[in-house]
């Protein structure tokens, strides 16, 4: 497997914690998800734990698994504010070491796309599949590859959000993409714009899962997908569906 690349952009929790804050519309999806199977629940990539508190507010029995400590110590500091007992494990999504087995295993917000090789890929897959008990259900939750965003040109940067930092001041987020077809790797560079002059950059690199490749990939790592949606309204997927949510399953007699 190779090493993750880019995760530097996580090393700032507070920045980021700050920046996804108003990111709240795919919460109800996964709360529901959690409420319905029970618990127990693990999130994969549960970064400062957007949304694994809302899921512990809740009651429901939930563990958050994420690489980055700087990521996880934010989440720890939110829980312990709040008095939630989460448990929070420090680990590689492709590695998943837990003696628990659990009725719902997700992974939101195209945190997958993180896993660029095939290694990877499956390591993760079967490394959740793993940890489900009988019956459980394996969330993953991808974007659908719009060719027309794969097609920009790097020298044509784009307005791709505002932010609001720390300090309260609104950052325009400009960004600049290229795409490698070869690796199926999107490239990101966001620069942070105060009053026009650059005050943060990031680098961002997500592997584009096309449809049929994923189910292939999930039937590769021993799950059936039962399921797939394409945005969080739970609209039926499409071929200009936004996302791939996809329910996933462990096969009989899979290892």
């Amino acid at each position: 497997m190779k090493p993750l690349q880019d995760l530097a952009v996580y090393d700032d929790a507070d920045f980021y914690d700050q920046e996804f804050a108003a990111r709240t519309h795919d919460i109800p999806f996964f709360l529901d998800q959690a409420v319905r199977a029970g618990g127990p629940v693990l999130e994969v990539a549960c970064g400062t734990g957007r949304i694994t508190l809302p899921i512990a507010r809740a009651g429901v029995d939930i563990t958050g698994l994420d690489i980055m400590p700087s990521m996880l110590a934010r989440a720890r500091r939110r829980a312990e504010e709040e008095r939630l007992p989460v448990e929070w494990l420090e680990q590689d999504c492709r590695q998943i070491h837990t003696a628990r087995r659990f009725a719902l295993v997700f992974s939101a917000t195209n945190a997958m796309q993180h896993l660029h090789d095939l290694d990877s890929v499956v390591g993760f897959l079967a490394s959740a599949r793993n940890a489900l008990g009988p019956g459980g259900t394996l969330i993953l939750d991808v974007f659908n590859p719009n060719m027309a965003k794969l097609c920009r040109l790097p020298e044509a940067p784009y307005h791709h959000k505002s932010v609001v930092d720390l300090d309260g001041a609104t950052l325009d987020v400009q960004a600049r993409t290229s795409y490698d077809a070869a690796t199926q790797v999107l490239r990101f560079t966001l620069d942070y714009l105060l009053d026009g002059e650059c005050v943060r950059t990031k680098k961002v690199s997500m592997r584009c899962f096309f449809p049929e490749e994923l189910l292939a990939l999930c039937r590769l790592a021993g799950l059936d997908v039962a399921q797939r949606y394409g945005d969080y309204d739970r609209s039926p997927f499409t071929s200009s569906s936004p996302k791939q949510l996809l329910f996933c399953h462990s096969q009989t007699g899979a290892v």
